[in-house]
């Protein structure tokens, strides 16, 4: 099922059939500030399940998995940092950043990296910001287009709609894309690492 929003004034109305999909467990595909995404609600095992097929992802990977959360409040919740850490991070929030953070123990187990870290985002987004303040939840959610796979093209709603329909409840389509990857940062031992600088400015 595809439906159309508004970027920039989305309606709640119309966002409703992938919020009912988040709510029963299920993954959707949804615009973001770097592209579109995947998406299923933070609680939903299954839902978990089905992203980490989708993008390749075993428990034993490297990569850890992101949810998207709305409140800085929200990140110490679900992510382990210093002071200085929450220095840095509340200067470059809202905005197309992945922070990748020891796991607090509000994380399910399923997003665990190997290092049990996990990826946080708060992007300057408003269908971001409805789902997920609607789902009353944070949203996991990856990219559907795999940025280290050579050039990004155009992402076309409708093509995605075709090649994901078995796997995917609802597309939330805002019209055509251009992917731009969100930057990188890994917080570990008290130091930042740039991971892969992308979207977001950053400089050590």
């Amino acid at each position: 099922m595809r439906v159309h929003v508004e970027p920039e004034r989305p309606n709640p109305r119309k966002l409703q059939p992938a919020l009912d999909a988040l709510q029963r467990g299920q993954v959707i595909v949804y615009p973001t500030d770097t592209g579109y995404a995947f998406g299923c609600a933070l609680s939903s095992v299954k839902g978990i399940a089905a992203i980490r097929k989708l993008k390749g992802l075993d428990e034993r990977s490297h990569k850890p998995l992101t949810m998207i959360v709305t409140a800085l409040a929200e990140v110490g919740r679900y992510g382990v940092m210093s002071n200085s850490h929450f220095r840095l991070i509340r200067r470059l929030l809202p905005g197309p950043y992945t922070l990748i953070l020891k796991a607090a123990s509000d994380v399910p187990r399923s997003m665990y990296n190997r290092h049990h870290e996990v990826g946080i985002r708060m992007p300057d987004h408003p269908i971001c910001n409805l789902l997920v303040g609607e789902l009353g939840e944070p949203l996991l959610t990856g990219s559907v287009t795999p940025y280290d796979d050579g050039v990004p093209e155009l992402e076309e709603p409708e093509l995605y709609e075709q090649r994901y329909a078995r796997e995917v409840a609802v597309l939330v389509d805002a019209g055509p894309l251009w992917p731009d990857p969100s930057t990188v940062l890994r917080f570990v031992d008290g130091e930042v690492e740039l991971v892969r600088q992308g979207k977001g400015e950053y400089s050590p």
